[in-house]
């Protein structure tokens, strides 16, 4: 079978988070045509098939049996059937060599694991194959020692060496916070909307760099004690607090990652207000932001997955 020709429907491409499914009609270079969604993986326990037919269903009357490109937790352990995870180091090409088929048409790409720079196992599904498409968008990548930060729930913090992952570092930087707006006293009561103000999440970079032998856990409640005092709004605590939480982050990856070295840049993938964030307390650390649209890059990375496998069955 021939790669189907551009601006034609070649294949679904399906990001399966934990929370959402991210659906897009795709030509063969991963341009999008269509878009859907539908529930998470949390929700689509036990019926990832019922899930995915329910949701694609008219494009696939539309255009035929399209194969179909997964990535996410639909290989987790819940997921529609579990794909093994990479060991790193591993050359991300790899990852279009061993996808798992649930069914006829349908392919799951393996996540990855490592041992991390703190010696423990660490493991990411989903940005592999954002970075496998990050090669494509930005082919500097692929040659030398680069760092990559993937912000978001659960930020991977990859070193990377001439196209080859060597080691990753997970920090649930998006999760303690979503934690702390919504199940603690410290940042908002319900009523209050979580909006991201510049300038309230610029002063919590800065707090990030002030006293920086304190650990974060002892600077955590003047996000409460800021709005008591008249000092910082009750709009404005929950990006004084991402702010801290992201300069906290960035503050104690890069040391763990010194072989890159200070005058590289550092490539940020994800969505681009996380990465807007993350460019701003890189920049405070002197370090050169380059981002990266997370969703092109998973659709890139889909597209090079789908074009490997018709190379592979032509």
């Amino acid at each position: 079978m021939s790669p189907a020709p551009a601006d034609k429907a070649a294949f679904i491409g399906a990001d399966w988070g934990t929370s959402n499914l991210r659906l897009s009609l795709c030509d063969a270079r991963g341009t999008v045509l269509a878009t859907g969604s539908g529930p998470g993986a949390a929700d689509s326990r036990g019926r990832f098939a019922e899930v995915f037919d329910t949701h694609t269903g008219e494009w696939r009357r539309q255009h035929g049996a399209l194969p179909a490109i997964l990535s996410g937790m639909a290989g987790s352990s819940f997921g529609w059937r579990e794909a093994a995870y990479l060991p790193c180091p591993a050359e991300l090409a790899e990852l279009a060599d061993q996808p798992v088929s649930p069914r006829a048409g349908v392919f799951i790409v393996p996540g990855m694991r490592c041992s991390n720079p703190l010696g423990a196992p660490d493991v990411m599904r989903g940005e592999e194959t954002q970075l496998l498409g990050a090669l494509e968008l930005e082919p500097a990548l692929a040659e030398g020692r680069h760092l990559v930060c993937m912000p978001g729930t659960h930020t991977k913090w990859v070193s990377m060496r001439d196209g080859i992952v060597q080691e990753f570092l997970t920090v649930p930087t998006g999760e303690i916070f979503s934690l702390l707006c919504n199940h603690s006293v410290l940042v908002r009561d319900a009523a209050t909307p979580i909006q991201h103000r510049g300038a309230e999440f610029e002063r919590g970079l800065a707090e990030s760099a002030r006293h920086p032998e304190v650990p974060l856990l002892h600077r955590l409640f003047q996000s409460r004690s800021l709005r008591l005092d008249q000092q910082l709004s009750a709009e404005g605590a929950a990006s004084w607090v991402s702010g801290l939480l992201t300069g906290t982050d960035v503050a104690g990856a890069l040391p763990l990652f010194e072989q890159h070295g200070a005058a590289t840049p550092v490539y940020l993938v994800g969505a681009p207000p996380l990465c807007a964030n993350y460019s701003l307390a890189l920049a405070r650390r002197g370090r050169i932001p380059v981002s990266i649209d997370g969703n092109a890059a998973a659709l890139r990375g889909q597209a090079f997955v789908y074009r490997a496998l018709e190379s592979s069955n032509a």
